[in-house]
């Protein structure tokens, strides 16, 4: 791993543990054993160390996106979105991008606010992106992709809510019951 690379990596587990404001450049190069001045050579300052690794996460978790619903296609939404919440449990309680990015976006430093908003705003545009193709590709449901795409990233977006500040055992809750519910009310055919 370069000396760049364990900058990052430091940073990402002050920046989750301090925040933006209580993260020091100090603390990191002694973490990575450097001094403070050497980090002047790989970042010209906090904001653009914290930019690259902001970049760098959501740029990941874009990808992740399009690798997850490439490999789940065609599967039932119902399923497929089930999938998709585990693994984003499980990806934000063991990811520290994944985590990172979604406090930023939910929390920006006030100095990164535009930007923060800006990247989850591509994030979140993609995945709705890929819940359209998603809605196009299963039969059983009764609305239009777009609508039923932005129903469910809507849901999703409030659910992270609760995997930041809440539980992921809530969030798992609170998605079974409020998806089961969508399904049961608004999405499926009633065949029985």
């Amino acid at each position: 791993m370069s000396r760049r690379e364990e900058i990052k990596k430091a940073a990402i587990g002050h920046l989750l543990q301090y925040g933006y404001e209580g993260t020091k450049l100090a603390d990191i190069a002694q973490e990575v054993g450097i001094k403070k001045q050497s980090m002047y050579a790989h970042f010209e300052s906090k904001k653009d160390l914290v930019v690259e690794i902001h970049e760098d996460a959501t740029k990941q978790e874009i990808a992740y996106l399009t690798a997850f619903f490439h490999e789940h296609k065609g599967e039932p939404l119902q399923a497929l979105l089930r999938t998709f919440v585990e693994e984003m449990k499980d990806r934000y309680a063991t990811n520290r991008n994944v985590k990172l990015m979604f406090l930023m976006a939910f929390m920006p430093p006030e100095p990164l606010q535009e930007l923060c908003i800006t990247m989850y705003e591509l994030y979140s545009h993609h995945l709705l992106h890929l819940l359209e193709l998603a809605f196009q590709l299963d039969s059983t449901t009764q609305v239009h992709p777009k609508e039923g795409a932005l129903a469910v990233h809507t849901i999703y977006e409030g659910l992270t809510n609760k995997l930041i500040f809440g539980s992921p055992d809530y969030f798992i809750e609170a998605a079974e019951t409020t998806f089961s519910l969508l399904w049961k009310g608004i999405l499926y055919r009633e065949d029985s």
